[in-house]
């Protein structure tokens, strides 16, 4: 698992006199409900007592946070350490919530995502880590969900039910005994889904020879090919080695009362355990004499273009991640190097002509990785990528860092920490202190970074970070220089080898064999569709509707006016942080510059200015602001697909005592981008083809889903040529073409400019407390009156959605099947009660068809209020039987019965997925959007009413609309040019995605 973040927690605006008097009752050395309590302090840096214990009797180890934060999380996670690539513990994190001894229905987990409050329900598998986490902001429910996970890590139904392991792993099927053998599996097919990307498989080929003789060197998640060779044995013997509470960690974080957690966890589990004297450790891995060099291939189709489709990278194992002065240090490094505009091995490979983007990450595990990486490159390149880097390293320790990208650096840095935007605390909490906690005993560690970041702060005044680049880059032999490169056809190779292992392992079976896997095929499935019994879901522990507010959480916006420019005021304490954001109107722009203002949201913020140098640029953004970006927001009034709101929105943060500095750097790159810069704009524009290229090749189900949209609606056209295939095409072919088209680029990019960015065409809008929005105004107006105020007329656009039924080639390993339209210009109308249809098409059929049976990574389905529906499936073998699958949905509404408890599972899922906990800014946020969007408090009151008061009835008659939808037969499919070629005649077209 590749994890870029950096070991701390951000600051908690919460009750520092709640969370002092929670801890203040436990006293070192003495034991509470079974746990000894070994450490507590205070931690600043999350604003709360945080207290260590140790179950004496089983070995577990906990942490709480007594933070005073409402939205408490439950985690336990254990060290986990593979030995081959079957995906062991992956498959180990799937199959434990498929039941278990307390609650023996097929799958806890799924009943919990259909009828629980939760914020958060998920788990997670990493290189040296299986980790559980779940999160509510209601008691009961919190105490619910620690039940069940509880249960299912130490409780599982593995050991006497081998079918989780095959439907949650691998196993053989087939349908005929004349029939053909296939893998069939949901951890199989995701891990095909997953290594469909070249940096999938660039990063599991580099860990495999960086690490030959430790567990950083197999894939926690599974290799597909290697996946079928775990056995059942294995599978069971890996639990019994890794899931002992003498090998947990347990983390709870929030207000909730730690002596009730704590005599929960006690008596209903860790006293049923003695201690283990059995330690899981990870040994190091011993150093190389000197960098190694390879070069590993990735499949594409068979006369794909592959000049400028190689990937070069350069990694480096430097330290082990308890050093956290270490870590912070190279977080530092990697932006310093190279993830800054003017990053000087960023100029030098861009110099050299080497790739079209560069990248580089530092990731913390006991041994931490540092990845410098090129895109878009050719395998004649490898050598001279390394000198380039090298010498540009040698020539930065030689001269220094420039001290000012440095102060941007961390400045930022420390923004972030002290910022605390995320509603998941608990969460950040959670990866933040594993490292310190599974590798030191420590787990204060990782959430201390006061002191790190003043470490690292001496780097302005001393040559701290040269030293450690000569340290850890140049001098260190425990290197990897490898070549990822494309093979047309590898991918038919693999698959005949595959095939041929299934048809040697059919020609080993006697007929009665083959006649039995015929029967178990039939039988698993059988199995998988069979419902649970009223008895077995009654385990599972609910709330009831009394348990839900009927009230609607609104976030009123204040009016107001400045200079005559509209003001939106969002009120609300935010740490003295203003969160700004510039709305233009884009239907300023005529139809063909629209795509020109989606690339112009790459460009700003990159290019030189009248006053900056793009380099100069980024750091004064990053000593005066916590961020700038500008994007393209698309609102739809009224809930009409005819009625757009486009917007271009610059969205940025800093201090109160900052407004004035972030405004004039607002006005320097809105008002004064040189555009004309050829050299530099063609740099941008090359490195935005390429990340555009990677999630053309990575995103299937979002170019999908896009692509989808424009085939019924006139926003989906809208979407599509800003964000889809086409807009992807469009940025291709300047690219191509730059040289031949430059003055023409620029023309249209000043043009755009300077019809957008007018104060006629403004709203501004922030997030702040009333104190703090004078500040807010008096930047704004200093804004504005530098911006063009010449009359401006709304555009007139004409979009044509077209059906195209599309075969989307590429290649992926699997499928992303899609099927919609949009129910509104059938005749229906939209009603809340459709929520609670998606949620048990969802959780219920969907997931059932296609994920259990059909043994896709997932299958969902989309119900919005402007009309829009889809069905989808993710990473999926199938293609065709996932279209009938969707197509027999009426049929699964049309038998639809649910009793009162059932209905009230589905009915408090459906709300979890409305009343999720969120920041001071991404209230403003939702509040802007309902303003543009123009949703009224009403409207959301009448939805939740009618969520509230939904009937299995309801949903059985929503059957004809269902139906209506599906019948206009509007689908598309991102998938294997093979499957895609075998099913040609369902499509009007098929196109290669990536030439």
């Amino acid at each position: 698992m590749k994890k870029t973040f950096i070991p701390l927690v951000l600051t908690v605006l919460i009750g520092l006199v709640g969370c002092m008097q929670q801890g203040s009752k436990y006293q070192v050395d003495q034991v509470y409900n079974g746990f000894k309590l070994i450490e507590k302090r205070f931690v600043k840096e999350v604003n709360a007592e945080c207290l260590y214990f140790m179950h004496e009797k089983s070995g577990a180890r906990l942490f709480k946070v007594a933070a005073d934060d409402p939205n408490k999380l439950f985690n336990i996670a254990f060290k986990t350490v593979p030995e081959h690539d079957y995906g062991t513990p992956h498959i180990m994190e799937h199959s434990v919530l498929n039941g278990s001894t307390n609650f023996p229905v097929k799958s806890p987990f799924d009943v919990l995502t259909k009828g629980s409050l939760n914020t958060f329900l998920n788990a997670m598998t990493g290189s040296d880590i299986t980790t559980y986490p779940v999160a509510s902001m209601n008691d009961k429910d919190y105490f619910n969900l620690m039940h069940v996970y509880l249960d299912a890590v130490f409780n599982t139904r593995i050991y006497d039910d081998p079918r989780i392991l095959q439907q949650e792993g691998w196993h053989h099927e087939m349908d005929d005994v004349n029939g053909e053998v296939v893998y069939k599996g949901v951890v199989y097919n995701e891990m095909k889904g997953a290594f469909s990307s070249p940096t999938r498989e660039l990063d599991y080929q580099a860990s495999k020879i960086l690490f030959p003789d430790n567990t950083y060197g197999v894939s926690s998640g599974g290799y597909p090919t290697e996946i079928p060779k775990l056995t059942y044995e294995y599978f069971i013997n890996f639990h019994k080695k890794f899931y002992h509470p003498s090998n947990s960690y347990i983390l709870l974080y929030g207000d909730a009362n730690l002596d009730k957690e704590m005599a929960f966890i006690n008596e209903q589990y860790l006293i049923n355990y003695d201690k283990s004297d059995k330690k899981v450790e990870i040994p190091l891995q011993k150093p190389f004499d000197a960098m190694k060099v390879a070069e590993k291939s990735y499949p594409v189709p068979v006369g794909a273009d592959t000049e400028d489709k190689s990937y070069l990278s350069l990694n480096f194992v430097i330290g082990q991640s308890t050093d956290v002065d270490l870590c912070l240090a190279f977080n530092v490094i990697t932006e310093a190097l190279v993830e800054h505009e003017s990053a000087p091995v960023r100029l030098a490979l861009q110099e050299a002509g080497i790739g079209k983007d560069v990248s580089c990450y530092f990731a913390e595990s006991k041994q931490n990785i540092m990845e410098i990486q090129v895109q878009n490159a050719n395998p004649e390149d490898q050598a001279r990528f390394k000198e380039v880097v090298f010498s540009t390293i040698k020539k930065v320790i030689s001269e220094g860092f420039d001290k000012e990208t440095l102060e941007g650096i961390i400045n930022r840095m420390e923004f972030r920490m002290r910022e605390g935007d995320t509603p998941q605390k608990g969460i950040m909490i959670a990866f933040s202190n594993y490292q310190g906690w599974f590798f030191a005993d420590d787990p204060f560690l990782g959430l201390e970074y006061e002191a790190p970041l003043a470490h690292v702060k001496e780097s302005l005044t001393s040559n701290m970070l040269e030293e450690l680049c000569q340290k850890h880059i140049l001098d260190n032999p425990h290197a990897l220089l490898i070549t990822l490169k494309p093979e047309p056809g590898l991918q038919d190779k693999i698959d005949a080898k595959v095939n041929q292992e299934l048809a040697d392992y059919k020609a080993s079976l006697a007929i009665d064999d083959k006649q039995k896997l015929v029967d178990d095929t039939k039988a698993l499935i059988a199995y998988q569709k069979e419902e649970d019994s009223p008895e077995a879901l009654a385990t599972i522990p609910m709330l009831t509707l009394a348990d839900i507010s009927p009230e609607v959480e609104w976030y009123p916006i204040e009016e107001k006016q400045a200079e005559s420019v509209p003001v939106l005021h969002y009120n609300e304490f935010s740490s003295n942080i203003l969160y700004s954001k510039l709305y233009f109107d884009l239907s300023a722009l005529p139809q063909d510059l629209i795509p020109y203002a989606k690339l112009q949201t790459a460009l700003l913020g990159k290019l030189n200015t009248a006053s900056y140098t793009y380099g100069e640029l980024d750091n004064q953004l990053n000593i005066h602001t916590g961020g700038f970006h500008t994007s393209l927001n698309n609102y739809i009034e009224e809930n009409n697909i005819h009625q757009m709101t486009p917007k271009y929105a610059v969205t940025a943060k800093a201090t109160e005592a900052k407004s004035e500095k972030m405004f004039e750097l607002i006005t320097e790159i809105l008002t004064t981008t040189k555009y004309d810069d050829e050299e530099r704009l063609k740099s941008l524009l090359t490195r935005h083809q390429a990340g555009t290229e990677s999630y053309i090749k990575n995103r299937g189900i979002n170019v999908a889903l896009t692509r989808l949209g424009s085939y019924y609606s006139p926003a989906g056209v809208y979407n599509e040529m800003t964000s889809g295939l086409d807009y992807y095409q469009f940025i291709t072919e300047l690219t191509d073409n730059y040289d031949a088209n430059k003055e023409e680029i620029i023309e249209k990019l000043q043009m755009t400019a300077e019809l957008l960015f007018n104060r006629n065409n403004l709203t501004a809008a922030v997030t702040c407390s009333e104190a703090n929005y004078p500040a807010f105004i008096n930047g704004l107006e200093g804004f504005t009156a530098q911006l063009s105020d010449m009359p401006l007329k709304q555009a007139s656009w004409k979009f044509e959605p077209v059906a195209k039924n599309e075969g989307l080639k590429s290649s992926s390993k699997v499928q992303y099947v899609v099927k919609g339209y949009n129910f509104k210009e059938l005749g229906y109308d939209y009603n809340g009660k459709m929520r609670v249809l998606n949620q048990i098409l969802s959780r219920d059929y969907l997931q059932t068809q296609i994920r259990v049976v059909g043994g896709a990574y997932g299958g969902f389905s989309g119900f919005s209020a402007t009309g829009n529906v889809y069905f989808a499936s993710y990473r999926d073998p199938n293609l065709t039987e996932t279209l009938e699958n969707y197509d027999a949905t009426p049929d699964f509404l049309n038998e639809f019965s649910a009793d009162d408890t059932e209905m009230t599972r589905f009915i408090i899922g459906t709300i979890s997925r409305l009343d999720g906990p969120m920041t001071v800014s991404q209230k403003g946020n939702t509040a802007f959007s309902r303003y543009f969007s123009k949703t009224s408090l009403e409207e959301l009151k009448a939805e939740r009413t009618a969520i509230l008061s939904t009937s299995a009835e309801d949903i059985k008659g929503m059957n004809k609309m269902v139906n209506d939808v599906l019948t206009k037969d509007i689908y598309c499919v991102y998938g294997s040019d093979t499957k895609i070629e075998e099913n040609k005649d369902i499509f009007n077209s098929i196109m290669q995605v990536v030439k």
